[in-house]
């Protein structure tokens, strides 16, 4: 068992329960595990929770900035120049509220009505969803989602007169892959050469494994820097998914005015929580001992669900290299993805995620999706009543 806050005991059912909603805890039977949605069943570091109460019981909640809280900003800017190499000015991030406005609004500033996008097959949904909530369309590039290679020849194919945007997803959900600088060199040069903006999810980029190492794509050049729009958010590495925060980085300050104005944070219809900024400026500063070790079980959680899906007759499974989730191919099985995740749930009262294309794209096809942010207590138990299952199949 793990010690310390990542121990069997530290997973706080009675409030998952009441409060873990997104497919998870909140909105199934009791007695069902759920290994979908990717959150921790932690609860998150005690810096974070003392400056929430600090600032909770101070007892003001005045209007913040819509650009973010100066301190948010400038907290953001160092972590990314620290963590990451990304040498950005305060002036450059955007306050969000969640990862995924995030997109929607660079989306929204780099797509009009008719354009296109060029985004991963397989990768989240939120891609797609930010894409055609602005009016456009996206063409897939093909990754195999059994080696997580990335078809970067397809890249030519795909590009039209209106293609517009270039998505990136790094590490890459639900593959696991972590891009490697030629990877990523190729996708930068890709989008200088055509003229692309980039929209460049790096909000798994803490949930790394070692040996491999995270580059972060405007790292490559100013070319590439110049053309790229960076997400981050805080609901992976820290577990703040409820408190809906997150940044952009804009490549210019005409860039970041023009993605400030798209958010419409200065008309208050957006912006984030005074409160949120608050927790992620804790997260930033104070809580990166908590999240090395929330790493460290991860590292142990992941190779228990790949040790046990491996054994399965007919699975085929790849430790990932960043996030914590798994994807084992279940289509040697011969059970439609959606249907074996029914009975999972009916019979084995395990949740998990189908490798449907509504979540991930037509290429996530005769996969499942297994999140592993919990503890060994409660993954053993999910794993046992999921391979048990797929070996009656």
């Amino acid at each position: 068992m793990t010690p310390g806050p990542f121990a069997d005991d530290q997973v706080p059912f009675d409030l998952l329960r009441k409060r873990a909603f997104n497919l998870r805890w909140a909105t199934l039977p009791p007695d069902v595990i759920p290994l979908t949605a990717a959150d921790p069943d932690f609860a998150v570091a005690p810096p974070i929770r003392q400056a929430i109460a600090d600032f909770a019981l101070s007892g003001v909640y005045s209007y913040g900035p819509a650009e973010g809280l100066p301190d948010f900003r400038s907290a953001c800017a160092a972590m990314v120049g620290r963590r990451k190499g990304l040498n950005v000015a305060p002036e450059q991030v955007l306050a969000v509220d969640s990862a995924a406005a995030g997109m929607l609004h660079v989306a929204r500033l780099t797509i009009q009505p008719g354009d296109e996008a060029i985004v991963f097959d397989p990768v989240d949904f939120l891609f797609k969803a930010a894409v055609e909530a602005a009016g456009g369309t996206v063409r897939l590039l093909p990754v195999d989602a059994r080696t997580g290679a990335i078809d970067l020849a397809a890249l030519p194919g795909l590009l039209t007169p209106r293609t517009r945007l270039l998505g990136v997803c790094n590490p890459m959900n639900p593959v696991g892959r972590v891009l490697t600088p030629q990877e990523l060199q190729v996708l930068g040069d890709f989008a200088v050469a055509n003229d692309l903006w980039v929209l460049n999810d790096e909000i798994w980029s803490d949930i790394v494994y070692a040996p491999h190492r995270f580059t972060s794509l405007p790292t490559l050049s100013p070319a590439i820097a110049a053309r790229c729009f960076t997400v981050y958010g805080f609901s992976k590495t820290f577990g703040l998914a409820g408190l809906r925060v997150g940044f952009v980085i804009a490549p210019t300050e005409r860039t970041f005015a023009e993605l400030l104005d798209v958010s419409l944070a200065r008309t208050t219809m957006s912006g984030v929580s005074t409160l949120s900024q608050v927790a992620a400026i804790a997260a930033c500063t104070s809580g990166w001992d908590w999240a090395g070790g929330f790493l460290s079980h991860l590292t142990r959680m992941r190779d228990l669900a790949v040790g046990a899906l491996q054994a399965v007759p007919g699975v085929q499974v790849r430790a990932p290299e960043g996030t914590y989730v798994i994807f084992p191919r279940v289509a040697d099985l011969g059970v439609d993805s959606e249907r074996l995740c029914e009975a999972l749930l009916t019979e084995a009262r395990v949740a998990v995620v189908p490798g449907a294309a509504r979540w991930f794209g037509p290429g996530a096809e005769g996969h499942l999706r297994v999140c592993v942010s919990t503890s060994e207590a409660v993954l053993t138990t999910g794993l046992q009543r999921l391979t048990d299952h797929l070996r009656r199949v």
